[in-house]
């Protein structure tokens, strides 16, 4: 009999705690979100975080304020919102599914284990030089390049980042030497080359974009197969065009996404989830899209998380066989598959779709 009671207090205490839960996510949200992100103001991340959030709080009916938290990668700003509650009312304004961050020995976070991302759109990486640069090309800049090893300095967004990544593949197929010089963000990284700090702006296109309109600086070329005309009739030649190998590894470029814990309750995944494809379908949206050369690409749920997975396989590998400065882990000591094995390990064991 005295088991039954203490059986029997013991359910009636789990269906009022999930009676709790429940009545909490369909509350949700009842106060103002913060979406931490993971660069500095004025780069292809906070542009993009800034951009969704804004159109979220119409859907949510709450206020969405952002804010930034730069540093190692994105890893002081992934760390940050790890430590808050599982409660939807922290998010991750990130980008490229923080691919880098585990090879780099910043973090034993898994970004399709332990996060739930959210997928926005790209961008694309460009080579870009003050307009009074003696490099007219890419071709000239690789040119001078071969003739002088090491001579000179291409700004990236942080060791092991994304642009490092795009100019260590440029650099490594052209058969070129450069110094590369990390900076906290893409758009710090393309003011540097404007300050004349470095020769060459490795980061977004969407972060020299505006420079390039104002004729301040110069494209030498952007990482995509396509050229892009501008509407003054400025033609933005791809890669490929100067260095015909490098096509094979084009468009390369920027994810730009949320993330929240894995544990969310999934009442309030599912919720973000519908405000995030509203946001990204919007007209205000899609205008930013196309006036920054962002291209949408919108992935949630499983998608999101097989995208993030690849994501991480591909240049986790990449900077591990580069020997790239600052890979310390072993991808296949965390787990992480090569991408020429990804799709026979996909799902991996375990997995659980959280929607």
């Amino acid at each position: 009999m005295k088991n039954t009671i203490k059986i029997l207090s013991f359910l009636t205490i789990c269906c009022f705690v999930v009676g709790l839960a429940n009545q909490a996510a369909a509350e949700w949200p009842d106060k103002p979100i913060t979406a931490v992100i993971q660069y500095k103001a004025g780069g292809g991340t906070d542009t993009m975080t800034r951009a969704y959030s804004a159109e979220m709080e119409a859907p949510l009916k709450t206020t969405i304020n952002a804010v930034n938290r730069p540093g190692a990668l994105g890893a002081l700003a992934m760390d940050f919102v790890w430590q808050k509650p599982s409660d939807g009312y922290w998010w991750l304004g990130g980008s490229n599914f923080g691919k880098q961050l585990r090879v780099m020995g910043h973090t034993k976070l898994s970004p399709w284990k332990d996060w739930q991302y959210f997928k926005a759109g790209n961008s694309i990486q460009g080579f870009a030089v003050k307009a009074d640069s003696p490099f007219k090309t890419l071709g000239d800049f690789i040119e001078a390049a071969k003739k002088n090893p090491g001579k000179y300095k291409i700004s990236n967004s942080g060791v092991g980042g994304l642009w490092a990544e795009g100019i260590s593949i440029m650099a490594s197929v052209a058969g070129i030497e450069v110094k590369q010089v990390p900076y906290k963000g893409g758009a710090p990284a393309a003011l540097a080359c404007l300050q004349g700090e470095v020769d060459v702006a490795g980061s977004g296109l969407h972060e020299t974009i505006e420079f390039i309109r104002a004729g301040k600086m110069r494209n030498l070329a952007i990482f995509a197969k396509d050229p892009i005309t501008l509407k003054n009739g400025t033609v933005l030649q791809p890669v490929g065009k100067y260095v015909p190998a490098l096509e094979a590894s084009a468009p390369f470029g920027g994810y730009y996404t949320l993330a929240v814990k894995r544990d969310t309750p999934a009442p309030i995944m599912k919720k973000i989830a519908a405000a995030f494809k509203a946001a990204c379908n919007s007209e205000k949206f899609e205008g930013m899209l196309a006036k920054k050369f962002f291209l949408k690409d919108v992935l949630v749920g499983e998608a999101a998380d097989k995208a993030a997975a690849r994501a991480e396989a591909v240049t986790a590998w990449l900077l591990w066989d580069l020997k790239v400065e600052g890979a310390k882990v072993n991808p296949a000591d965390v787990g992480i598959p090569r991408p020429e094995d990804f799709d026979k390990w996909w799902p991996p064991e375990g997995y659980k779709p959280t929607m």
